[in-house]
């Protein structure tokens, strides 16, 4: 298993980079949330395109702020190492124990006041693909840091009045822990799952009636 070897340095010039990159591809990126959890979260964020992770580290970087780590499968990290110097880390689900390993660093980084960002699906699945199909790793997790609160991201792209797409990310509010708790890793698992695909298909039909409101631009 390949742990996350962060650079503060590279930290500093790839989130300049990012930016850019984004904002040349994007009309806007467009945020939502209520509340944001303070100290270490484990965040579960659906997963549709090459864009989401660096989506979710400027995200971290303009508006969570905290000090974030995120899975990547083992042969993109051993392809582009580079991202072990801003937090990526290794998962492979066909090695048992690999995949142990990486559960348990996700674990450590909690228990060290980190943020964990994982995309739960496990690989890209086309944006309207329902169900989402979470791995239940999540939920291993979550039973192994009881007080650390799960939090739901949804990411949207949409087409709309103007030549390059808007994105939409919707931050939801920490899952009920005494509703999921006492669940088996599979039933906690279905429970992330589907209450992730509610707030996703509600972020949906937001976009749909064009009803921004609640949202701003990062």
């Amino acid at each position: 298993m390949l742990k996350a070897k962060k650079n503060s340095f590279i930290e500093w010039g790839f989130s300049r980079f990012n930016r850019f990159l984004l904002k040349s591809q994007f009309k806007r990126i467009n945020i939502s949330y209520s509340t944001l959890p303070e100290g270490p979260a484990l965040f579960l964020i659906n997963h549709s395109t090459w864009w989401d992770p660096l989506m979710i580290y400027h995200l971290n970087k303009e508006i969570i702020q905290s000090d974030g780590y995120g899975m990547m499968h083992e042969d993109g990290i051993r392809r582009f190492p580079f991202f072990r110097r801003i937090g990526a880390f290794s998962i492979n689900t066909n090695d048992r124990r690999h995949l142990l390993q990486s559960l348990n660093y996700s674990k450590a980084l909690l228990e060290q006041g980190r943020t964990v960002w994982i995309f739960p699906q496990g690989e890209e699945q086309h944006l309207e693909k329902r169900p989402l199909e979470f791995f239940t790793g999540v939920a291993y997790i979550a039973k192994k840091c009881p007080t650390v609160p799960v939090v739901p991201i949804s990411i949207y792209y949409s087409f709309e009045h103007t030549k390059k797409p808007n994105v939409y990310i919707k931050v939801g509010e920490p899952l009920d822990r005494e509703t999921y708790s006492s669940l088996n890793r599979k039933e906690m698992t279905r429970y992330f799952e589907n209450l992730s695909t509610e707030q996703l298909d509600q972020l949906r039909e937001t976009i749909i009636k064009e009803d921004h409101q609640s949202f701003r631009t990062m």
